[in-house]
């Protein structure tokens, strides 16, 4: 997220850089594995029904990342990724070898990546471009500033209304038969591998009818004129034969150490093994190119403020980073007069990696709370008091990044989208929509284990204008009140509130 940016576009007065975009050519198309194909066979015995989809759901990090790595290693005809962050970092490093080596064996390999974080990764973007059988393109390029933040602020200070307006879709498909979708950037955070700070996030692996409609929004944005080859956007001193060494080199097995996957996250899985959940009905929803392109602030296109306004008990929400428009706010307190049960968990402002976010959100609270919202806030502190997780948390800051939506206990929605004004009017977002009480109940079932013990729930105090933090135990019940929200140090909330004075809403 741009959390900061509205203070660039401040500075205003440079001269715009030139606007990299791709030349229109030949659209390029996804490639769909013959029936005896391995990830071919794994998807028929996924047990989904012509036109329909079948699901298998991925909490524990362990697993998000054996399932991408087996895809990879599987597949015979075309591997297609699009993602908003790609770590020069263990799994970065790990998945980009994965691809080199596919497509050494034939494997076409078309990696898009957001331009946002992309600094410092010339030579390995180039080198991976290098092999036979790759294209890396860059979405929404920088101008400048390949490998230096400095000249990416100049760009974005001299372009911002562009520059602002980011790819966020995540999205893996292999073979045109199976396909990930959901919240996880590909970097150690995601997976559990950070020592500073880690994710919690959800991904769901797919089969059957709803891979080819993924597949064609890949190539919806593959195909845009924002897509641009990394070739035509950085360069390095070495030749063909050198770059494609570099990956070699860049990632060797052991060049940079893994932290060791703890024994709560271990898990034995495979691709054929895992039961799949059979659904009649899936439906995606993406926003096009052209978001990337609009003027002022779109139209949103993804299916939240639908889905609230025909829930008809329950509408529970998981997202970490929460703040409400005007009209989210309105549609929560109809859900509610209509006597629909909504529940909301972010992340607590002390542990959110987007505080400002945090900070916002909380000017909501009293609002909400009045209407009859129910308001959770995951706290680091409390996680580690679960037994597992403390063990795979160690001594880094846990932090929710799953996005999911459940409704009247039937539908789920999963994907890259926040509830916040960025996902909705600036980046371009990804979510998928599937009918089955029995993948919501699955789901749920395996975000369990971290509740109550790691949440902290707010609710009105006895005045009913004040707020108090209501920590609870699965044995003891509440063991925890507290009249006054954790917060981080004084000088960084000093800071915060200097920049919410200074960013407006839209920009976080």
């Amino acid at each position: 997220m741009l959390l900061s940016t509205g203070l660039l576009a401040g500075l205003g007065g440079c001269a715009a850089l030139p606007t990299p975009e791709r030349a229109p050519g030949p659209p390029a198309r996804f490639i769909t594995a013959v029936d005896d194909a391995p990830l071919s066979r794994v998807a028929a015995a996924s047990g989904a029904p012509a036109g329909g989809s079948a699901f298998r759901p991925m909490l524990l990090s362990s697993v998000a990342l054996q399932a991408r790595l087996s895809l990879i290693a599987r597949a015979q005809s075309g591997i297609d990724i699009q993602t908003y962050l790609l770590g020069d970092d263990a799994t970065g490093h790990q998945l980009l070898r994965a691809l080199s080596e596919a497509a050494a064996r034939g494997v076409r390999v078309r990696l898009l990546v957001d331009d946002l974080y992309t600094a410092g990764l010339t030579d390995l973007l180039l080198g991976l471009a290098a092999q036979p059988n790759v294209e890396v393109r860059l979405y929404n390029p920088f101008p400048a500033g390949r490998d230096s933040w400095l000249l990416r602020g100049f760009s974005l200070v001299s372009d911002f209304g562009r520059l602002n307006r980011r790819m966020h879709n995540k999205l893996f498909i292999a073979d045109g038969r199976l396909a990930v979708v959901g919240g996880r950037n590909l970097a150690d955070a995601y997976f559990m591998r950070s020592d500073e700070g880690n994710f919690i996030d959800f991904d769901l692996l797919c089969a059957g009818a709803v891979v080819p409609e993924l597949a064609t929004h890949f190539d919806d944005f593959w195909n845009s004129r924002f897509a641009v080859p990394v070739q035509q956007l950085a360069d390095n001193t070495l030749d063909t034969d050198a770059r494609r060494a570099s990956v070699e080199a860049l990632t060797r097995p052991g060049l940079a150490p893994l932290r060791a996957v703890p024994a709560g996250q271990a898990a034995s899985w495979s691709l054929g093994r895992a039961p799949w959940v059979v659904a009649e009905r899936a439906q995606v929803f993406f926003d096009s190119p052209d978001k990337t392109a609009a003027r002022g602030t779109p139209t949103p296109t993804l299916p939240v403020a639908q889905l609230l306004a025909t829930a008809q008990r329950k509408v529970d929400i998981v997202t970490p980073y929460f703040l409400p428009s005007a009209a989210g706010l309105d549609g929560m307190r109809r859900a509610r007069e209509r006597g629909v049960e909504v529940q909301v968990t972010t992340n607590s402002l002390v542990d959110s990696d987007e505080p400002l976010v945090s900070v916002a959100y909380g000017r909501h609270r009293l609002a909400l709370l009045q209407s009859g919202v129910r308001l959770f806030e995951l706290s680091s502190e409390r996680l580690k008091r679960h037994a597992p997780l403390r063990e795979v948390l160690a001594n880094s800051v846990g932090r929710l990044h799953a996005k999911l939506g459940f409704i009247d206990e039937r539908l789920l929605l999963v994907g890259s989208m926040n509830l916040d004004p960025r996902s909705a009017g600036t980046n371009t977002e990804l979510m998928l929509l599937v009918d089955s009480a029995e993948l919501v109940r699955q789901v749920q079932q395996q975000l369990q284990p971290a509740e109550p013990s790691g949440l902290f729930e707010v609710r009105l105090a006895a005045d009913g204008q004040s707020l108090e933090w209501l920590g609870r135990d699965a044995a003891a019940g509440v063991d925890e009140r507290l009249r006054e929200e954790p917060t981080p140090p004084w000088w960084q909330r000093l800071k915060l509130w200097l920049l919410y004075q200074l960013v407006p809403d839209d920009l976080l």
